[in-house]
């Protein structure tokens, strides 16, 4: 077993992890937004909240191994289009994971809290519209891995 197997396992588990998680959450919030129950419905963004960072983590790690591919591949480059494609995609999804979602369930858990049910309701629709584009993001950048446009074939 060599040290880029090793890698590659653990960036496999991460990116499972990662975008398995989010197409879950993707899953659990389009119920969300259909339930008529106010206390779910916090629990369930409450609960999003715990889950955020198991999610952040793993893309930490992700990010950690692929680079860590490319130094030890000597068949990598960081200037091959599917590498730098796909950490610029990465940063803009790190980007909006870390400054969008973890503030929006806390919104949607206050504006419940508050018994603000419209409001929330806005919020939750509007989370789903995001979270929706960015699990089609992270799927798109998974393509980028798998198919590596512009690699030396």
């Amino acid at each position: 077993m060599t040290l880029y197997e090793i890698l590659l396992f653990v960036h496999i588990v991460t990116m499972a992890v990662w975008v398995g998680g989010s197409i879950m959450l993707g899953f659990l919030s389009s119920k969300l937004e259909r339930s008529g129950d106010a206390d779910y419905r916090a629990r369930f963004a409450r609960d999003a909240n715990i889950v955020g960072p198991i999610i952040g983590v793993s893309a930490a790690l992700l990010l950690g191994t692929g680079i860590g591919m490319v130094l030890e591949s000597p068949a990598v480059e960081l200037s091959q289009t599917w590498v730098w494609l796909g950490l610029a995609m990465f940063g803009v999804t790190a980007i909006v994971g870390g400054a969008y979602f973890g503030p929006a369930t806390g919104r949607i858990v206050k504006a419940l809290e508050a018994g603000q049910k419209e409001e929330a309701d806005r919020r939750v629709k509007q989370f789903n519209v995001v979270s929706r584009l960015d699990t089609l993001f992270l799927i798109v950048i998974v393509a980028v891995m798998v198919f590596k446009p512009g690699a030396p074939a």
